[in-house]
């Protein structure tokens, strides 16, 4: 094939899931934002859609899931996160995941829970957010 078919072959496919980076380092920052209680980086972060499906099956939206991690008087002490997944689903879709123990104060009182966790993110304009996440608890 000569080569000017193969660079309009290459130039024409779809892009390929191969370049992580982006959406990996979107879903670090998430998980950091969650840890510090950075409410402007998770709202940065969330789209506008964002849906949350809590351990309990409620549903929350990306107002419910902000207030959660930037109450005053709230805070994360801790979260760790083990078992580590990820998933490219085509090229704008990228799932996270992994279990993780969070503890901290809500309301004057200590907390500690430990769950897995899935959160989908997509590329919009440019730009990686993450517009869905679901717990499911584990229990200690």
């Amino acid at each position: 094939m000569p080569a000017f078919l193969l660079l309009l072959a290459a130039l024409a496919a779809p892009a390929a899931p191969d370049d992580n980076a982006a959406p990996r380092a979107a879903a670090q920052a998430f998980e950091a934002a969650q840890r510090t209680g950075d409410g402007a980086t998770l709202g940065r972060l969330l789209a506008p859609d964002f849906l949350f499906v809590r351990g309990s099956g409620r549903v929350g939206d990306r107002r419910d899931y902000l207030a959660g991690f930037t109450q005053p008087g709230d805070r994360v002490t801790g979260l760790d996160v083990t078992d580590r997944l990820f998933l490219r689903a085509g090229p704008d879709t990228a799932i996270v995941g992994g279990e993780a123990r969070i503890r901290g104060e809500q309301a004057g009182q200590a907390f500690a829970n430990h769950y897995r966790f899935s959160d989908t993110l997509v590329r919009r304009d440019g730009r990686w957010v993450v517009i869905y996440a679901q717990v499911t608890g584990l229990g200690e």
